[in-house]
């Protein structure tokens, strides 16, 4: 399972030391943001982030196929869905 609302550290990003969090915004917007940043990121979000949108739990999981990263999580992470 992704873990929701903790910061990973992506291993075979295209960008050196980016980060990466999905946030559950199922109560707003029906869907869940995934936000990736790295030093140097030009995005609007705050620290250069730049985010997608999908509109459900399988789509989630199928961005994350498409995406192909390796993600190290905090430990407190492995299991959190």
């Amino acid at each position: 399972m992704i873990p929701v609302g903790v910061v990973g550290a992506v291993q075979n990003g295209p960008h050196p030391d980016m980060k990466v969090q999905i946030i559950d915004d199922t109560a707003d917007t029906g869907g869940f943001f995934i936000l990736q940043w790295w030093p140097g990121s030009g995005g609007l979000g705050p620290d250069g982030m730049f985010d997608n949108w999908v509109e459900s739990p399988a789509a989630l999981e199928e961005f994350w196929q498409e995406a192909g990263w390796q993600v190290e999580w905090p430990q407190k992470a492995n299991g959190a869905t």
